[in-house]
């Protein structure tokens, strides 16, 4: 039980963000919606979690987000949109009407999974994020990025850690995806944990303890998620902190 305990503090303990710095007055985006994200994983639970989880920092990074099932209710009622690919359909302008908001986060979810193979183990969460003004569609920041922790025998690891971190064929495609190409990163990985252990088993209980653990709790994959998203999200220009009104020619705030 000890154990177990170990696994789950290790497994599920977020990395929490003190954004350092001052709002941007000068941003003119303020407030923001959070869309259903675009899911092409197996995974049902993987899309909430994340798009929680940029919810939460674009408020900690000064941006008003609006709540996350007014959107949802929003754009059912209003546009018949329940799914993130359907999002492809609609463009920002009539996304924005129908929210009231400054700019529109768009979310794709590529890699939310665990990859077993006895001797070598691997956790990985990849995602791309694009923050588009509503009013013309113009992309303001996109940054995409995977994360992975490895888990294998300390011969395994050293041989696999380099593959594990850099390798293309055992992700899931994109290329038919048209708008992840404004995403930098999205092809990038970061190795976030290695645990490594004396002997082959010692590195599979391990991994099987911390995913009985995290799935018990309903955390799974969640250190990688957040690790994930904080490091996408350190390039994220910081917002007003405030609602922007702009003047006129006549002076005239509009």
């Amino acid at each position: 039980m000890a154990c177990f305990a170990i696994l789950l503090g290790c497994g599920a303990r977020e990395h929490r963000v003190k954004w350092r710095g001052y709002p941007d007055l000068s941003n003119p985006v303020y407030t923001v919606a959070v869309l259903p994200m675009y899911n092409v994983t197996n995974d049902v639970e993987g899309p909430k979690l994340v798009r929680e989880l940029i919810t939460e920092r674009f408020e900690q990074s000064y941006y008003k987000t609006m709540n996350l099932d007014t959107v949802d209710r929003l754009l059912v009622d209003k546009a018949g949109i329940s799914l993130g690919t359907q999002l492809e359909y609609i463009t920002p302008e009539r996304l924005g009407e129908i929210l009231g908001v400054d700019a529109l986060v768009y979310g794709y979810l590529l890699d939310f999974e665990d990859v077993t193979t006895g001797l070598v183990n691997v956790k990985r969460v990849r995602a791309g994020f694009r923050l588009v003004e509503a009013a013309t569609g113009r992309v303001l920041w996109a940054r995409g990025l995977g994360v992975k922790s490895l888990f294998a025998a300390e011969g395994a690891a050293v041989v696999a850690l380099p593959f594990s971190i850099n390798e293309r064929s055992d992700s899931v495609p994109y290329a038919a995806i048209v708008s992840l190409k404004e995403v930098p990163g999205i092809a990038d990985w970061h190795m976030t944990r290695v645990i490594a252990t004396e002997k082959p088993a010692g590195a599979a209980a391990l991994y099987l303890g911390e995913k009985l653990v995290t799935h018990a709790f309903g955390v799974h994959l969640k250190y990688e998620s957040v690790d994930m998203v904080n490091r996408i999200l350190k390039t994220l220009p910081a917002g007003p902190g405030r609602e922007v009104r702009m003047k006129d020619n006549n002076g005239t705030k509009q």
